[in-house]
């Protein structure tokens, strides 16, 4: 695969990181992925088109180290259990656009009882191909895996995906845009207010507004989220996502979540 320097540099410049947070039973979060988005080192422009609610096969550069501090209300989606937050650290190796991008990470569920659950993920990229001011990747991700305490009462959780990423040209200069496609073994919670999981198909889009917002909106097959996702200039690798998982309450777990994220 032959990428062009314009296009390499169009890339590095939007890549941020983008942190899959999954809940376990003791824990906090909507099961389904929380993007926790820090600022990798971009050049000036819009801010990356992050997508909340949804995986992305873009990652960050390798090399990079993160951690992600998410606080969510009320605890699980259940009305009336209250907030708690959650830990996540991890680690970027390789390069998608010569070879592979693989994501290792470890999520510590509940500050309240800190260490007592958690769970490790990881995920892998590859770039399809690129031209111009556009690029295509794959991604799969392993959520949930060697969990111990209460997160060993959920399921393993694997997913794969599609995420394409685009310049529009306007009067106001390029606005990047990613599309994020995708299907799970555990991406939704079921319609009938049972809270549990089952499989389906995830998609989402999102937006940069201007040098330092994004906005997107995602969905599943029974539920809609949107979020926000904002990068401080002023310290490099620092990012905050606020977004509201389940906005029409569909599945009776309507959750709000806090994220700030600093990669290095």
């Amino acid at each position: 695969m032959k990428t062009t320097t314009s296009t390499f540099a169009f890339l590095a410049g939007l890549m941020v990181l983008s942190v899959p947070v999954t809940a376990v039973a003791g824990g906090l979060s909507d099961p389904a992925p929380t993007p926790v988005i820090a600022a990798a080192r971009a050049e000036p422009g819009r801010a990356f088109p992050a997508i909340f609610g949804a995986n992305s096969a873009i990652p960050a550069p390798g090399g990079t180290a993160y951690g992600a501090l998410t606080y969510t209300n009320p605890r699980r989606g259940v009305s009336g259990q209250g907030g708690d937050g959650d830990l996540a650290l991890g680690y970027v190796f390789g390069n998608p656009v010569t070879g592979l991008s693989v994501t290792t990470g470890v999520n510590i569920t509940s500050l309240e009882d800190f260490g007592e659950d958690g769970a490790f993920d990881l995920s892998i990229a590859r770039m399809l191909r690129a031209s111009g001011n556009s690029a295509t990747f794959i991604g799969a991700s392993a959520g949930n895996i060697f969990a111990w305490g209460d997160a060993k009462l959920d399921d393993e959780k694997y997913s794969a995906y599609v995420s394409h990423l685009v310049g529009f040209q306007t009067a106001g200069g390029e606005v990047p845009v990613q599309f994020t496609l995708g299907y799970g073994d555990n991406t939704t919670r079921k319609d009938d207010g049972s809270g549990l999981m089952k499989e389906g198909v995830f998609a989402g889009v999102g937006v940069g507004l201007n040098e330092v917002l994004s906005a997107s909106i995602s969905a599943t097959t029974t539920q809609a989220n949107i979020g926000f996702t904002m990068v401080v200039p002023q310290v490099p690798g620092l990012g905050v996502s606020l977004g509201m998982y389940d906005v029409t309450d569909n599945t009776d777990r309507r959750q709000g979540a806090l994220s700030v994220g600093f990669s290095f």
